[in-house]
């Protein structure tokens, strides 16, 4: 053994009791401060390729198709039915598919029912001692169900009910949430459409590892959604082109865990839970242009988080090929998505028809 290693072994010997008594009550509070984001993150990436690639503006137009994902008042818009099938390519083993439909409700009002599923794979688990415990997968659900009422030509409101379901791990149950949106269109000036939603409201899961770790390390767990204020503004020149931009307020409610060391006795420990309420603002800028009769252009940006705009810039574009066929009206739409801080790129793809 050399010298440097007994000088090494000596110090930390003369170290005291209550020093690492605290290193040890910190160690797992900073591993908990690591919260990694927030519930329901694949209800927030947009839905396929036309508003993903648009910079995510669509609560305020019905020209790129009604997308009650953006706006439930959208759905009041409907006059006939349009599918979407969508699927996006991601790096790191995870996958995004949605598919939409609309329903016309005559003499004023639609309906739109949508459902979005994401997943990651191939997921490493590890016991809490580091052990390999094998891979396992996770798959998230969210169907909703909006309805849109058409007040007059230049207002429009609407309503959606969400259900959430998600499966973590297999031995532990379901986790299970329902949520509502409000939104509204109004037109004050031809072609300049004023939008405002509140979204995720209520939203969230709920979920308990009794399966898993027994009685004695359970506890019953709430994971809320952030609560997001949509305001946007479009202006469109129907069918040719359109721009819009959108600003975002969330409130997210978070449980904040305190490890507290417990003076006195031998070396012990309390935890404590506290919830915590803070905001984020987010901004959206994006359009579209029908170039060809059988082309149509889109582009865009978010930042995610204005406090940090290098880290939260995501980029898009992307186009939709109009099929030559009278029938169904197909269309394949494609788009390109820069995820936040540039870790990687999604590639979006669907297919539209109207029946």
């Amino acid at each position: 053994m050399t010298g440097r290693s007994t000088y090494i072994i000596s110090f930390i010997s003369r170290l005291k009791l209550p020093a690492l008594a605290i290193l040890m009550a910190l160690a797992p509070a900073l591993a908990e401060a690591q919260t990694g984001g927030f519930a329901g993150s694949y209800t927030r990436m947009g839905f396929g390729p036309r508003g993903m690639s648009a910079g995510n503006v669509l609560s305020g137009t019905d020209q790129q198709g009604i997308f009650a994902h953006y706006n439930p008042a959208l759905s009041a818009y409907a006059d006939g039915n349009q599918i979407d099938f969508s699927s996006a390519l991601m790096a790191f083993d995870r996958t995004l598919h949605g598919f939409n439909a609309t329903f016309p409700l005559p003499p004023q009002a639609g309906l739109s029912v949508g459902l979005l599923n994401a997943n990651v794979s191939d997921i490493d688990g590890r016991s809490s001692s580091g052990y390999d415990t094998g891979e396992f997968s996770t798959n998230e659900f969210q169907l909703v169900v909006a309805f849109g009422l058409n007040i007059s030509e230049r207002l429009k409101i609407g309503t959606s009910v969400k259900a959430q379901l998600a499966d973590f791990h297999e031995e532990i149950s379901a986790a299970r949430g329902v949520g509502f949106d409000v939104g509204i269109i109004a037109e004050p000036l031809s072609g300049l459409k004023t939008s405002l939603v509140v979204q995720d409201l209520l939203s969230g899961y709920t979920w308990n590892t009794e399966d898993l770790y027994g009685d004695q390390s359970s506890r019953n767990r709430s994971d809320d959604f952030p609560t997001r204020f949509k305001f946007g503004l479009t202006y469109e020149s129907s069918p040719a082109w359109f721009v819009g931009a959108e600003f975002e307020i969330q409130r997210i409610s978070s449980e904040i865990f305190r490890r507290n060391l417990v003076a006195g006795g031998p070396v012990s420990s309390s935890r404590n839970v506290d919830e915590t309420v803070t905001s984020g603002r987010q901004l959206r800028f994006g359009g579209g242009y029908r170039i060809h009769e059988r082309i149509t252009a889109r582009t865009g940006f978010e930042i995610l988080h204005l406090d940090d705009i290098n880290q939260s810039f995501k980029p898009s574009a992307g186009f939709s090929l109009h099929l030559p066929f009278d029938q169904y009206n197909p269309t394949i739409d494609y788009a390109w998505v820069r995820e936040p801080t540039g870790i990687a790129h999604m590639h979006v793809l669907a297919l539209q028809i109207n029946l």
